[in-house]
């Protein structure tokens, strides 16, 4: 396979790099149980806030978010409107002084929780901070990491300039390692048991070699993540259908699951289209469907979408009852 991650692994794994400054640390709740989203399926209604966790939990946030991940003692948000963080759990909702503009990600054991804080930083100018990078090591509410490394010099560069054309964000976690995209067009690596800090140099980001890249099948199929085994993929097909328009230039998802050896499988989802989003397990994907639409529109928006699973190797689905504004967890690897 091609190779084109190019490690010039500066490994200047300095504590003032790689430490957290406590004096700006926030305070974390300590979950004594951690637990992630890789027990189940887990979902929220954008709308409400409502959280539906694997072991069949449900939280309330009590406001419209924009995305989610299952971490700690129950779940962090993020706020549509403020982009505030807000820890979720059985006691309710917390802001806890964060904010998120890119999405939050978390370890698949929940332990840890990473993010980019536009507004923790230095203020450059107007609404503009220097972005820091974030990791809270949840069973003991300690930060791991809090640092501005990578993200441009408030007295030398132009800052408003430098993070609208650069890319950044949260690129993955896994139980050991964090992986931040930094906007001098690096990538920071962050040992999640001491905090110590390495730039990794890519020439492709988005390479499937990478450590924080989620598994394809090989040759790639298109567009789709692997199980965790790669027994499976999703394969993503786009078609016209004449039952909801006669505008051949109108295509809609109907996306297929594909194995190792190369055998298609269409999911049986009782649907006019769909599309798989992302594995739940090995044996186990996720997505959203839409049933009676007849708008173009509407049926391309997620949010009319109604949540779906399907199962290999027999293709059958079940509808999520009442999960017409679902979103999916954000998922701990790069898609």
């Amino acid at each position: 396979m091609r190779r084109t991650l190019t490690l010039l692994i500066a490994a200047l794994a300095l504590a003032a790099c790689g430490s957290s400054d406590d004096s700006e640390a926030l305070d974390w709740t300590a979950a004594k149980d951690p637990a992630g989203a890789n027990g189940g399926l887990a979902w929220a209604d954008a709308q409400t806030g409502e959280v539906h966790l694997p072991d069949g939990v449900t939280l309330a946030a009590d406001r419209a978010i924009r995305s989610f991940v299952v971490a700690g003692a129950g779940a962090y948000v993020v706020d549509k409107d403020s982009e505030s963080l807000v820890e979720v759990t059985a006691d309710g909702a917390r802001a806890t002084g964060a904010y998120v503009n890119k999405g939050a990600k978390a370890s698949p054991n929940g332990r840890y929780l990473a993010f980019i804080d536009p507004k923790a930083g230095p203020k450059f100018e107007g609404t503009t901070h220097q972005l820091t990078s974030v990791v809270v090591d949840l069973k003991t509410g300690k930060e791991v990491l809090r640092s501005t490394r990578g993200m441009g010099d408030p007295e030398e560069d132009d800052l408003t300039n430098l993070y609208e054309s650069a890319a950044y964000g949260v690129l993955a976690v896994s139980d050991e390692t964090a992986w931040f995209s930094v906007p001098d067009g690096g990538v920071l690596s962050v040992d999640l048991a001491s905090g110590k800090v390495s730039s990794i140099r890519s020439s492709d980001i988005s390479d499937e070699n990478n450590p924080w890249a989620t598994p394809r099948l090989s040759p790639p199929t298109p567009g789709g993540p692997a199980n965790s085994d790669r027994s499976w993929a999703i394969y993503h097909v786009v078609k016209p259908d004449p039952a909801q328009s006669t505008d051949p230039a109108v295509t809609f998802p109907h996306d297929e699951l594909e194995s190792a050896d190369g055998s298609r499988l269409v999911p049986r989802a009782d649907a006019e289209n769909w599309y798989l989003k992302q594995w739940v397990d090995d044996t186990t994907v996720a997505g959203f469907a839409n049933t009676g639409l007849d708008d173009p529109e509407m049926v391309k928006n997620t949010r009319s979408s109604s949540l779906l699973t399907c199962t290999v190797p027999g293709g059958a689905c079940d509808s999520v009852p009442d999960s017409e504004y679902a979103i999916l967890p954000e998922p701990n690897l790069l898609e």
